[in-house]
């Protein structure tokens, strides 16, 4: 009995944990593009949570939510919103250059210039890594990089379609809907997010289809494309890889680390050397360009929590609930830094801090808000 306590106690926290993050995550995002000046602080503290709660509880009535029509609905609201913001909204007005730092390295490319080391439409440098510039490509070639995260969403919610029996996918896309952060990420065509929703379904689809056991070294090849993409999905890959990678035979150890190897270093491969070459030109280099905000410290600290921590989960809640956690993290240290040095107005207003980082969490949290409980189907590593 008193196992069964703890258990309902620590999975309650987790999904109260998990609500609060996402809360959190958003309000953070309605304070910081606020519209109106009239709406004052206190107003959008109690507003949205009220707002939020108050849907998601509505449409559970009569099982709403687990409607196909419901999930085709809102669906199909998000895609066509999306859409339209896209094609509405002046990407050069923009103050956010994801958009352009796919774009131009595509524009390089297709012209036969080396891709790295344009300036944005802001006047930075392209940080993604080659596989996700690669990915872009074609959609660039179609006229708009931003249908790169049209066609991830599109992808992703018909992936919730078909496990809508393992995640309440309705709900799941409802609260996507119901996230300022979300329509964010839209407006100002980010591919951030859609970056770690494929990362989700990823590891997703390894509990669900048990990857790893049946095409192991695919799923190596895999993991280094992915890390090949964007740093921070390297965090809920790991989390769930070391732990099943040393319970491997050596010789399929050697083998696996190959091909992850193989996956994120040879698309760099063309990009490294020569006069235009990365290592040459650390000024553009995605890799440093990707790791220049954050104290070293912190993250050794949190390197060490993520190993210990992999080496504990045995859920694919558990495993998900890290995910989101770590990631929330640290983000959340490299803010805090910059609230020391400066303060909490200027982390949150300022341009210094990007608080659009942390939407890459909420995809692993809403997971743990929506399974309220271990899923027996799913309960211990493969």
């Amino acid at each position: 009995m008193n196992r069964l306590i703890t258990g309902f106690d620590k999975d309650k926290l987790i999904k109260l944990f998990s609500w609060g993050i996402y809360l959190f995550v958003n309000f953070i995002f309605c304070i910081k593009y606020n519209p109106s000046s009239e709406v004052k602080f206190f107003y959008l503290l109690i507003a949205y949570p009220l707002f939020v709660w108050g849907v998601f509880k509505l449409t559970q009535y009569k099982d709403v939510q687990k409607s196909r029509c419901f999930f085709i609905f809102v669906a199909a609201f998000i895609l066509l919103l999306s859409f339209l913001l896209m094609r509405c909204i002046d990407k050069y007005t923009v103050d956010v250059d994801r958009w352009s730092a796919l774009a131009f390295w595509s524009e390089n490319l297709k012209n036969g210039v080396f891709p790295y080391g344009t300036p944005t439409h802001k006047g930075g440098y392209a940080s993604p890594y080659p596989v996700w510039q690669l990915f872009h490509f074609p959609f660039h070639l179609l006229g708009d990089t931003g249908y790169g995260q049209l066609f991830c969403l599109l992808v992703f919610f018909v992936f919730l379609y078909f496990n809508r029996k393992r995640i309440a996918g309705g709900a799941f896309i409802l609260l996507l809907a119901l996230s300022p952060g979300f329509w964010w990420e839209m407006s100002v065509r980010s591919d951030l997010l859609c970056n770690m929703l494929l990362a989700y379904m990823f590891l997703s689809s390894m509990f669900y289809y048990q990857l790893w056991s049946k095409h192991l070294y695919m799923s190596a090849i895999v993991t280094g494309l992915f890390l090949c993409t964007k740093m921070l999905v390297a965090i809920p890959l790991f989390l769930f890889v070391f732990p099943h990678f040393l319970r491997l035979a050596a010789k399929k150890k050697v083998y696996f680390a190959l091909l992850v190897v193989a996956g994120a270093i040879v698309p760099f491969i063309p990009f490294l050397f020569g006069g235009h070459g990365i290592l040459n030109h650390p000024e553009y280099n995605p890799m440093l360009q990707q790791t220049r905000q954050g104290n070293m410290w912190v993250v050794i600290i949190l390197f060490v929590l993520i190993v210990f921590a992999s080496l504990r989960w045995k859920t694919m809640r558990s495993c998900f609930f890290l995910s989101g956690l770590f990631l929330f993290l640290l983000i959340a240290s490299v803010g805090i830094d910059i609230a020391l040095s400066n303060d909490i107005h200027y982390m949150i207003f300022g341009d210094e801090f990007d608080v659009s980082y942390f939407n890459v969490s909420i995809p692993f949290f809403l997971f743990c808000i929506l399974r309220s409980t271990n899923n027996p189907c799913y309960p211990y590593r493969l």
